[in-house]
Formats: C-alpha cells, structure tokens, sequence
C-alpha cells in the first residue's frame, strides 16, 4: 500500500488514548496488537506526527518549564515505542499569534522561547515549522504592513542561522493568500536567497481560503507552489518538499497525484507533497462517523451514533443487509485483519455506564480512520497514472469528465456546484505547472483574493513601500 502523505496533528492525544489502551486504563485490552505493530503500522500509513509547540501557550503566568514541559511530552510520547520509524514534528505556534490569542509580550516571549527550545531540545524531534506570522484576525503585534514584513525576517534569518543540524530539519513557509502577503513573502524569498538554506518548504492559508476559492480558476495551492518551484531550477535542486498546512480533504490527494506527476514529466523535479489535519479526533470522538466504501465503491459517511446503529447502511455493501453496527464491525476488523491486529467485536459500540466508545472500539475506529488515507492514496495515484495520459494528449474534455467522476465517488456519490467548477480547474492547474508563470499566479492573488487584505495594516504615511 502506498504510504500517504497524511500528518496527524495533536499526536499527543493519539499517544495517549493508545498508552492508556495498552495499559488497560479503561479496559478490554485483551492483546489486541503490540507496540511493535502499533508503531510499524503508523509508520507506514502516513508521513509523521505533529505537535504544537505554542498551543498552551497563552495566558500562562510562568514559563520557566515550559521548554522542559515541551522536552518531556516528546520524550514521553517516543518512549512508549509506538512511534519508532515515525517522523515527529514541532509546529511552532506562529497561528496562535496571528488570531490573536497572544499579546504581544507572549508573542514576544513564544519567539524568544521556540528557537531555544529548537536548538536545546533538536534530538526529540524531526522536523520543526519555522515561526512563521502572518496577519490574521485579533492578531495584536502587527501596526502596517512594514511590521508583517520585519517580524518574519527577524524569525526567518534567525532560522537560517541555526546550527546545521537544527537548520536541516526546519520546514519554511511561504504564505501568499493575500496581495500584500503575496508581495511580502516573495521579497523575502527572493532578496534574503532563503530558499537553498532549507530542506523543507511549505504554505499556509489554504484553509482560510476554503469558502471562496470557487471563483479562483486553479487548484489554490498551485500559486505558492509555482515560485517555489522556480526556486528549484533556480538552484538546480531536483526535489521539493512541500507541506500544505490543512488541505487533508479526499479531493485534495487527486489533486496532490496529478501534480506529483506533470512536476516529474515537465521539470524533472520531484515533489513530496505533505498535508496536516486533526480532523479524525473531531470525525471519531466528536460527530462521530466513519467513511466506507457503499457497493457501488462510492465513499460515504457512516454515522456511528447511538440512534443509527440499528439502522440499514445506504446502498448495503457487497450486497448488502448490513445494518450500521455490523458494518461498523466489519470495516474495523477488515483493518484488523490487513496489519494482524486482533479481531473485535464491537459490542454495541458505546459502554452503558460511561455512555461512550468502548476503549477497543475508539482505538480501531480511530487506526481505521488513519489508514484510509494511505488506502485513499493508493487509489488516486493509480487514478493520475492512468488519467494523465489522456490530459496530456490534450482532451480536456474528457480528462475533465474522469476527474469529476472520481470526485463524485469521493463525496458519497454526490456531484454540486463545486465539484463541477473545480474538477474543471484541474487542467488549467496543471497548465499552470507547465509553465510556471509568476505574474500570472500573481494576477490570480490580486484579481481573486484582495477581498480577503488585511485593509487595517494598510499605512499610507509609512516609509515602507512595495
């Protein structure tokens, strides 16, 4: 199975729920798996594990333990052997600022605090995001313009400037989701020659822009992505490392296959395209459903609430007759059975006097729930394998008729107004790709995205100007 390029963020929470299981903290852990399987099959279903450095950092009265706290979980979290071959990553709490959580004295002190905690704590961890603060709303430290644009210096020349074996593992972001920011981010990839210092590159802000992106005619991703890769030629690197900062729904691994391929094909650079979300905590534990696959291989919804367990899942499966419980039970053990976990049965799914998951069944539900991804995965890349072809022959039309096919299995069978509008954008993202052309991706920003500037950092006295 191909290994997704899935980032689950908050490991901590996973770290937890699967410690407390081995130990039978909440019961029926009757040797279901052993760590060792435990940490082979994360290892191998996604691309790492990720922790916020600054998420516990507003409104603290001390932090003189805090880089020791922040030490310790790591430690803790690799000496419970679930996470051996796993790839651990420090985020740097650059977002808490931008939303305001922070004042500026605890912004001020997360800056100073971080890159120490990088360089002293650099064997607990594998990679780490470079502090990186865009404008967002309450964020409190920034007057104009000229502040987003020194503020991100200051922490990105001190990222360069880290020993080399701390310098190595940092992922530098380069945000664009506004014309402003699209101009402050390029000034400082471009003048400072940051790009050759870093392994690892990134972008944030897909997320913010989620409602709107249907009036943006690509894929939005493609816009940061486009001068990065132009850094590669530039620096005659023939590889990038590109994490996209959310941007996990199933849609978007189609997306990720078919541009792996045209960067190959056309530029001869390999990309690794990474993605993060803490979205199967809220799925499993929160609103509570699964996705499976109906008889149709259309990708649908499961819900596991207590009122639906007894009801018919949609369409049957395999022919169906299934009611939700027994579907639930069967698609756990199927993932059982393919890592040699241990059958379950899940029991009515909820405990009658905790009126909660049973441990077992939260625990499978939330490792069936990671492995999808990589399954997910498989899948579309076999999908870009066989649609590229007909894309590069130049039938749009039909090339664009796959995709929209396959994002319709995808959203439980089910076309809307988006899918169409961005099944379309496919090719013309992909177009993009071939030609790398800067000023139209910035044509983009400023036609598509201006709505979403940051009007209040606008200064006409200040001195700085772009």
């Amino acid at each position: 199975m191909v290994q997704s390029g899935y980032i689950l963020a908050g490991f901590e929470t996973l770290a937890t729920i699967v410690d407390n299981f081995f130990l039978g903290k909440r019961g029926r852990f009757e040797d279901n798996f052993t760590r060792e399987q435990i940490s082979h099959f994360l290892a191998n279903i996604g691309a790492g594990f990720l922790h916020s450095y600054g998420q516990d950092f507003p409104g603290k009265k001390k932090y003189n333990k805090y880089n020791e706290k922040e030490n310790d979980l790591f430690v803790k979290c690799r000496d419970m052997r679930i996470f051996d071959d796993c790839t651990l990553i420090a985020d740097s709490g650059g977002f808490q600022i931008s939303i305001g959580k922070l004042t500026r004295r605890e912004s001020d002190l997360l800056f100073e605090m971080y890159y120490q905690w990088l360089e002293e704590s650099h064997k607990v961890y594998d990679k780490a995001f470079i502090l990186d603060i865009p404008p967002g709303p309450g964020c409190e430290i920034f007057k104009d313009f000229k502040d987003v644009h020194d503020i991100n210096l200051k922490s990105y020349k001190i990222a360069r400037n880290l020993p080399i074996h701390v310098r190595e593992k940092i992922i530098y972001i380069h945000h664009f989701r506004t014309p402003k920011l699209w101009e402050i981010y390029t000034r400082l990839l471009r003048e400072n020659e940051f790009f050759p210092d870093f392994n690892y590159h990134g972008t944030g802000g897909i997320v913010a822009n989620m409602s709107g992106d249907m009036s943006i005619p690509c894929v939005i991703y493609v816009l940061p992505l486009i001068p990065l890769l132009n850094e590669c030629k530039k620096y005659g690197r023939d590889y990038l490392n590109f994490h996209i900062l959310g941007g996990a729904n199933f849609r978007d691994i189609l997306f990720y296959e078919l541009f792996r391929i045209v960067t190959k094909k056309v530029h001869n650079i390999d990309l690794n395209i990474t993605y993060d979300s803490s979205g199967v905590y809220k799925q499993v534990m929160h609103a509570r459903f699964v996705h499976v696959a109906d008889q149709l291989g259309h990708i649908r919804k499961m819900s596991i609430k207590s009122d639906n367990l007894d009801k018919r899942f949609i369409n049957g499966y395999e022919g169906g007759g299934y009611r939700v419980e027994e579907m639930f039970e069967k698609v756990l053990n199927e993932c059982a059975r393919l890592y040699g976990f241990k059958e379950i049965s899940v029991d009515g799914v909820y405990d009658d006097n905790t009126k909660t998951f049973h441990e077992d069944v939260k625990v499978y539900s939330i490792l069936y729930t990671l492995g999808i991804y990589a399954k997910l995965q498989e899948g579309m890349r076999d999908f870009a394998i066989e649609s590229y072809p007909v894309y590069e022959s130049g039938d749009v039309e039909e090339f664009n008729g796959m995709c929209l096919e396959t994002t319709r299995i995808l959203n439980q069978g089910k076309l809307t107004k988006k899918q169409r509008i961005k099944s379309h954008s496919i090719s013309k993202s992909l177009d993009m790709l071939r030609d790398l052309d800067e000023e139209y991706c910035k044509y983009i920003v400023n036609k598509c995205l201006a709505k979403d500037e940051f009007v209040e950092l606008e200064n006409p006295h200040a001195t700085f100007k772009f």
